[in-house]
């Protein structure tokens, strides 16, 4: 009896463990043959858009930075050291703001000789003078001295004309009383005119030591105006933008040593991808981020040079500036290119490209399946895509990148 039993109880073990294998092996085939659960993707897990209709405003974005419109180039005037630096990029400057102080020895010395020649040429210029006055007196008291012989000269032929025909004088002594007269008279005629003819050469020579004087003047002014550009200043109110010398360094004339910009006449300049630029044009409002706030603008010059696979696009600011706006501030730009009315659009899914196919994944009215659905995209925006076909207003559609599960047709989707 103990053998009987023991080979049934092998019988009923061995018939159990079969059950379990078939029961295992047809739950197995029957989950392979169910094509919504071959693969299952978490509700939260997944990025869901819904389509929707209406007009559809065309962008195209960049980067870039605020530029000022004003500027200033601060440069050196002589060879010099930077012997102090006051300010640094960022501050804030007024046009009497001293930005660095340089040092040029040779500067200070041409000032004290040009100073030095200035004074020298005031006192010539004082002691023709005197000389002068002093030549001319001497000239007019000869002068006087030769009226004074001429009246008396006068006086001796009036007299002897009076009393020849009495024969109290001779004729001989009257002839030569007149020979006198008209003697003296011409001499008088001569110094008149040497008189004035030393006036106008007294009144050239003083013109001439009046030109050395402000000729003297004039170097001293220039000398002294680049002694004053030691201190640099910044010339014009707004933002000190860069600076391009340190403490101790040697400059040379004409070498930059720093800029300034107006903060209150600003224009933005963006990097549009070349890519993009077939629908930029002049005259395009343009939105400006500048993190602080939104300025309004339009475009006012497309460069007509490619850098780096980017073209440049300067922007007009139209509306306020923001609070945080200076120059070189890093913006981002957004033109607005045209409008498409009443059409399918999505939010733009991960690696879309416009004007192309692709293959999204469409979600059931139940939410619990997705099916693989052929689209055609047309234009994009910065956030947007058009659908042109494939798709109807209101349905939903996973834009997460589902790349790997391409090679299915449906998923299910699990809360």
């Amino acid at each position: 009896m103990d053998v009987v039993l023991e080979k049934k109880k092998a019988f009923q073990a061995k018939h159990v463990i079969l059950i379990a294998c078939l029961t295992a092996l047809a739950l197995i085939v029957w989950l392979f043959m169910q094509p919504t659960a071959a693969v299952r993707v978490d509700a939260a897990d997944i990025w869901v858009g819904q389509v929707h209709q209406g007009d559809m405003e065309q962008t195209v974005s960049g980067f870039g930075s605020l530029k000022s419109k004003t500027t200033r180039l601060l440069t050196s005037y002589s060879n010099a050291t930077v012997d102090e630096i006051l300010l640094r990029p960022g501050a804030i400057v007024t046009p009497d703001s001293i930005i660095l102080r340089l040092f040029d020895p040779e500067i200070d010395q041409a000032v004290k000789d040009a100073e030095r020649t200035l004074t020298q040429s005031k006192n010539q210029f004082l002691q023709l003078e005197i000389n002068q006055k002093r030549e001319l007196l001497s000239q007019e008291s000869a002068l006087e001295v030769l009226r004074s012989s001429l009246e008396s000269a006068e006086l001796e032929v009036n007299a002897q004309s009076q009393l020849i025909e009495q024969g109290i004088v001779s004729n001989i002594d009257y002839q030569r009383s007149l020979l006198l007269q008209r003697q003296l008279t011409r001499r008088l005629e001569i110094e008149q005119k040497r008189v004035t003819q030393l006036a106008g050469l007294h009144e050239a020579n003083l013109a001439i030591a009046q030109s050395n004087i402000k000729a003297q003047k004039e170097a001293l002014a220039l000398v002294t105006q680049t002694q004053q550009r030691l201190v640099v200043k910044a010339g014009i109110a707004g933002v000190m933008q860069s600076l391009s010398v340190e403490l101790g360094q040697s400059v040379a004339p004409g070498q930059q040593l720093a800029q300034v910009g107006s903060m209150s006449q600003l224009y933005a300049l963006i990097n549009i991808p070349q890519s993009n630029m077939q629908s930029v044009n002049l005259n395009q409002n343009v939105e400006i981020d500048t993190r602080s706030g939104v300025i309004e603008g339009h475009v006012s010059r497309i460069e007509p040079l490619v850098t780096n696979g980017s073209v440049q696009v300067e922007v007009t600011l139209d509306g306020a500036l923001t609070d945080n706006a200076r120059p070189e501030l890093n913006i981002a730009g957004k033109i607005f290119i045209g409008t498409l009315r009443d059409v399918l659009y999505v939010q733009k899914p991960i690696n879309t490209k416009p004007d192309s196919e692709g293959v999204l994944f469409r979600i059931s009215d139940t939410g619990k399946e997705a099916f693989a659905t052929q689209l055609q995209y047309g234009a994009e925006t910065k956030n947007t895509i058009q659908i042109v076909s494939g798709a109807s207003v209101n349905q939903r559609f996973i834009l997460s990148d589902m790349s790997r599960w391409k090679e299915h047709a449906a998923l299910s989707i699990t809360q």
